[in-house]
């Protein structure tokens, strides 16, 4: 691990080059009470990505994305696929300058077929059309937004909505105004306020996310909090060995991601057990905006710091759990250990967990406190799930095989 002191900033680095020498997951830790941190880490592209995406909008992608907190590169894989192909609109590309050639430019927003109804604005120096404005470029922004986000990213004294080093910044700076992202889809409708619009995008974001992401894609405001190729139903269902919490069996250095957006309330190295007697290890616990409290035990890395502002999602260090090294604490081999809890009660993570796999989060408030204990009735939560609806959370009571008990 490397770290680079940066105007008061911690960059900590964890180097796994890939294709195209790039950084496959960077820790970034920014001092202060209340900040976010100063970049994301980014995921391994999926197979599709690499073969679909050009090498040059690749590489920006990657790179703008880690300017904003809480915005994984792959949602601005999925604006640049939804919009134009990544350039490729018919027969268009991208050159080694980064200028798309022919330029991309829309249809007339004249109020007819759907469109909006927006007179010229830039003298038709973008869209060449003097009577009307036209969206522009392989991001397709129109010369009134243009204005707002656009810029001169190649620094050759144009900004260009149909050049990538110009456009790609821009749609950054037009998704993360705030510099933070808390909520994706929100963020995306922003860009284009339709509900289809999104939800392609997002699909899209998803076939571009690689197996062993070190970025998660959040779904209504939650995350898994290990990187989805790693787990199945059954892992994310089953039983604790003595109390209310979860355990998952993962290499050390594993990525881990904040659950739900908060704050971290604890982010502490610690020594090796037993001469520590810290039995949780080197810790992360975040207060979720959600009102539940997350604690994450054993990690071999950490890559945030208290009074930090996360974003579900968000990575906040990585795996460990070696037995006998510094911040394993007690532990028997390399494992997460996630506990939760709400309105001062410990509840069980498994239902909460098997939902976001699922793609129906649900809020913490309705997590029973038992039926995820080894040596105890245990709740099959894929029924418990099934059964829930908006008004009457089920009672985990009929969901449980009695005397029935899952493996560790």
């Amino acid at each position: 691990m490397k770290a680079v002191a940066l105007g008061g900033v911690a960059l900590f680095a964890t180097l796994l080059f890939g294709v195209f020498g790039l950084i496959a997951f960077v820790v970034v830790a920014a001092g202060g009470a209340g900040s976010a941190s100063a970049a994301v880490t980014v995921s391994n592209p999926s197979e599709e990505a690499l073969e679909d995406i050009p090498p040059i909008l690749l590489r920006l992608f990657i790179a703008e994305a880690q300017q904003c907190p809480g915005l994984p590169w792959t949602v601005m894989a999925g604006i640049s696929k939804v919009e134009s192909n990544h350039g490729r609109f018919a027969g268009s590309t991208v050159g080694p300058d980064g200028v798309i050639r022919p330029s991309i430019i829309g249809i007339p927003l004249d109020g007819t077929s759907g469109t909006a109804r927006i007179p010229d604005s830039d003298d038709g120096r973008w869209d060449g059309d003097t009577v009307w404005d036209r969206a522009v470029g392989p991001f397709q922004f129109i010369p009134g937004s243009w204005r707002i986000f656009g810029g001169d990213g190649d620094i050759d004294g144009i900004a260009d909505p149909n050049n990538v080093f110009d456009a790609v910044p821009a749609m950054r700076r037009h998704l993360c105004p705030d510099g933070q992202i808390v909520d994706i889809a929100s963020a995306v409708f922003s860009y284009n306020r339709s509900q289809a619009y999104v939800d392609d995008v997002l699909e899209w974001a998803r076939r571009y996310t690689g197996p062993l992401a070190t970025s998660a894609v959040p779904i209504a405001g939650y995350a898994l909090v290990v990187p989805a190729a790693l787990v199945t139903e059954e892992s994310l269902s089953r039983a604790h060995h003595d109390y209310a919490a979860w355990d998952l069996g993962i290499p050390v250095g594993t990525p881990l991601f904040a659950m739900a957006s908060g704050t971290v309330t604890t982010a502490s190295n610690a020594g090796t057990f037993p001469d520590d007697p810290n039995r949780c290890g080197t810790t992360v616990a975040i207060a979720g905006v959600d009102g539940a409290a997350y604690t994450y035990c054993h990690l071999s890395q950490i890559a945030v710091v208290p009074g930090q502002v996360v974003s579900a999602g968000t990575p906040i260090g990585l795996s460990g759990g070696q037995p006998g090294t510094p911040g394993a604490g007690n532990t028997t081999g390399p494992h997460l250990h996630l506990g939760i809890r709400f309105a001062g009660t410990t509840v069980c993570p498994q239902p909460l967990l098997l939902a976001i796999y699922r793609a129906r989060p649900i809020n913490p408030a309705i997590a029973p406190a038992f039926g995820c204990v080894q040596g105890h009735p245990t709740t099959n939560w894929a029924q418990w799930l099934d059964q829930i609806t908006p008004e009457q959370p089920p009672s985990p009571v009929g969901a449980v095989a009695a005397g029935a008990t899952e493996g560790p």
